[in-house]
């Protein structure tokens, strides 16, 4: 556990001096999970975000990667603003199924965006049955480097067999409604309202190493 907390540090350090842009934490579009699960270690995913409409990026891309069990981390590239993109998330407290799991980040938590900021939030899931769950996630974030304003943020994902998630994220500011589908375990499709109002669409791709183990640790 201390080794995933000095390389969780470095990570926040090095992000002090990069713009970030992406869904924000624990988005189905952005893990290409349903439930927004961190890769596995020695998993990657790669991944568009393409937005016609936007006034800060039309474009952007990510590639993911899984560095320990509880550790993933990106980097990528926003079209219009020309900015590196890095971000990282870091498992505090794993989710059972009597308490929220806690997960703490920083990226862009604002869809459509170039925000660099650190987040934590909660997540918790109910299964219902093999066809049907819940996720809520709920937290806090600032802005880099100032930490002057703190906002909340909040999420519903709705999984039905896996495979479809409708959900609805709110970043402290404005409200993103979308659908992620995986058809394949290695494909997400996904489309989005920004701010409700602007299309959007993702492609994500996800690869596993020969090798990289399957599930966490405790």
């Amino acid at each position: 556990m201390k080794k995933v907390f000095i390389v969780f540090a470095v990570l926040m350090l090095t992000a002090f001096n990069a713009s970030a842009q992406e869904c924000g934490p624990s988005c189905p579009v952005c893990s290409g999970t349903t439930d927004g699960s961190l890769l596995a270690p020695m998993s990657f995913m790669l991944s568009t975000l393409q937005i016609p409409d936007g006034e800060d990026e039309s474009a952007v891309y990510n590639l993911r990667f899984g560095i320990l069990p509880r550790l993933d981390a990106g980097i990528g590239y926003g079209v219009d603003s020309e900015d590196v993109i890095w971000t990282a998330r870091f498992q505090a407290l794993k989710e059972t199924e009597n308490r929220p799991g806690l997960i703490l980040g920083t990226g862009s938590v604002r869809t459509g965006q170039s925000d660099q900021s650190v987040y934590l939030h909660v997540t918790k899931s109910w299964e219902f049955s093999e066809m049907f769950a819940i996720r809520a996630t709920a937290g806090v974030a600032s802005l880099l480097p100032e930490y002057e304003d703190i906002y909340g943020l909040g999420g519903l994902t709705f999984s039905i067999a896996e495979r479809f998630s409708p959900f609805v994220t709110y970043d402290g500011l404005n409200f993103h409604e979308g659908m992620a589908w995986i058809p394949l375990d290695w494909l997400t499709v996904s489309a989005l309202l920004i701010e409700s109002t602007e299309p959007a669409i993702s492609i994500g791709l996800k690869y596993s190493l020969p090798g990289a183990p399957a599930g966490d640790d405790d």
